[in-house]
């Protein structure tokens, strides 16, 4: 995402592969629900990859299937988005960047409409055009999305078209909604007027296209690719918050930060006591507060299973987070392995 470039960023984001990869960590994290399960997950990706195929053939992208994975990626966000992990990093895993960044910029993007308080045919709305917000970019030369270092500006202008790409593809099917197919076309719009491919500004940008913007970018921001390594999720909310007014709107910001608070669910920090432990919990009515499972202890030594241990930093007022780490600690362990 050239205009989010940062030339020395902290290192990648926690809950990685790396994570994911540590048998020991993945045993003291297993037991965690996640915002989706593995079963939804899976459909998702699939339907992503087949919808991506038919769009390139110039087919007609499949409303059922696509139908029935949004309703199951909806409900699923919405009873259990108070009590599991927004893991997005472990989609990546199992498929390419441009299936996985769709999944989770959809389930971001349905976590901010829930906060606003969205109806369920809104947040299917939202969530289809989320999930294909991307497809548009089949139309693009690959050797233009992929290029490391700075686009041309003959590149750019063709990176510029994708969201139009976008619209018309999802208008060659009637059953999907102007919302879902204006959140596609718009996701790049910025309230400075700067955006593309139109040059909205301020309110002529609809809402839940700047919803798709922001989980757009902060899933762009997270992920190592190719022109620059990824951020933490502290420091990628730091830059979104910078960006308000010029970018994104400060409700939807708002909205944004009601989503993910100060630590996301599913990041690492490190307490005063030099213990090392994974957010399972956000507390919003103290949000430098959360419920934490311990996976270091205070000597660095990862904890065994016998003894994890889920603190309730409201309750426990003698520890508190002194910062989010990244997946450093992990490698560190298996470099003395």
């Amino acid at each position: 995402m050239p205009g989010y470039f940062i030339a020395e960023p902290p290192k990648i984001e926690v809950f990685d592969d790396k994570i994911l990869k540590n048998a020991q960590a993945k045993k003291l994290i297993q037991d965690i629900p996640t915002k989706l399960s593995n079963d939804t997950k899976e459909l998702a990706l699939k339907v992503v990859h087949l919808s991506l195929q038919e769009a390139r053939a110039g087919k007609i992208v499949s409303r059922e299937k696509i139908r029935e994975v949004v309703a199951k990626l909806v409900e699923e966000t919405i009873t259990r988005h108070d009590s599991s992990l927004l893991n997005l990093m472990d989609i990546r895993t199992h498929d390419k960047y441009t299936f996985s960044h769709s999944i989770n910029v959809c389930t971001l993007a349905t976590l901010m409409g829930i906060k606003q308080k969205l109806k369920r045919k809104e947040l299917e709305d939202l969530a289809l055009g989320a999930l294909l917000h991307d497809v548009g970019k089949i139309m693009i030369d690959l050797e233009i999305l992929d290029k490391v270092g700075k686009l041309s500006p003959h590149e750019f202008a063709e990176i510029q078209k994708h969201p139009i790409y976008s619209y018309n593809i999802l208008s060659r099917e009637e059953d999907i909604s102007e919302i879902s197919r204006i959140v596609a076309y718009s996701h790049h719009e910025r309230y400075d007027g700067k955006g593309y491919p139109r040059r909205l500004t301020g309110s002529e940008i609809p809402q839940l296209a700047i919803v798709t913007s922001i989980a757009d970018v902060y899933d762009a921001l997270t992920t190592d690719r190719p022109y620059r390594k990824s951020l933490l999720p502290h420091n990628a909310m730091r830059i979104i918050i910078s960006h308000t007014y010029c970018d994104f709107s400060v409700d939807i910001v708002r909205f944004f930060l009601r989503a993910m608070l100060i630590y996301p669910l599913g990041s690492l920090v490190r307490l005063n006591t030099k213990e090392i432990g994974l957010v399972i919990k956000v507390n919003e009515r103290a949000i430098i507060r959360p419920t934490i499972r311990l996976l270091i202890d205070s000597q660095g030594e990862m904890l065994p299973l016998s003894k994890v241990e889920d603190i309730d930093l409201t309750k426990d007022m003698s520890r508190f987070i002194i910062e989010p780490v990244g997946e450093e600690v992990f490698a560190r362990k298996e470099e003395h392995r």
